[in-house]
């Protein structure tokens, strides 16, 4: 079933539908909350709130199709509220990586732990902006017209800064792999 037809069974008083859609969207948009507030806790308390305003505003999405984007820009924009009024944004958290269930850690193993590790650390490092287009884009698989809408930004800042942190990444890994700093 896809999330049009769910839609249309929760705005009919169907509440399995909307817990459906719960369990379909809620671990991208807690790892977009993770990374742009730092902290688990602040993440999932925005995550409820954010699911909350959904289920209170759903008779108002125009278009059923952009169900991901517009539940992102809800989790955004509170986050973005909640950094506002906190100003404790904890430095050197990491920006969290979706890492591949590796049981063991040695030889091969341990250097990708190493590396992701590494891809880390830098991207904590980049610019809020960048973070939240690299993330919009890898994570979520955002088109640079949907990341625009969603930021308030340009297609072409989408872009741009979407290159700018995969030429520092690429930088970051580059050197990784060539044993400098990490």
């Amino acid at each position: 079933m896809d999330d049009r037809d769910l839609i249309a069974r929760v705005l009919d008083g169907e509440r399995e539908a909307f817990h459906v859609l719960l369990q379909r969207h809620t671990s991208s948009i807690f790892a977009s909350l993770r990374a742009a507030l730092g902290n688990r806790e602040d993440a999932r308390e925005v995550l409820q709130e954010t699911w909350l305003r959904a289920f209170e505003r759903l008779s108002s999405l125009r278009d059923p199709e952009c169900l991901r984007a517009w539940l992102l820009s809800i989790a955004l924009n509170l986050a973005r509220a909640r950094k506002r009024r906190a100003f404790d944004r904890r430095p050197g958290e990491l920006y969290e990586v979706r890492e591949p269930c590796v049981e063991d850690r040695s030889g091969e193993s341990l250097e990708r732990g190493e590396t992701l590790d590494a891809l880390r650390r830098r991207l904590s490092e980049l610019p809020a902006r960048q973070r939240e287009v690299v993330d919009l884009r890898l994570n979520h698989e955002l088109s640079h017209a949907e990341i625009a809408g969603l930021l308030s930004i340009t297609e072409e800042a989408s872009r741009a800064n979407f290159y700018q942190a995969l030429k520092r990444l690429r930088e970051e890994l580059r050197q990784h792999d060539e044993g400098g700093r990490t």
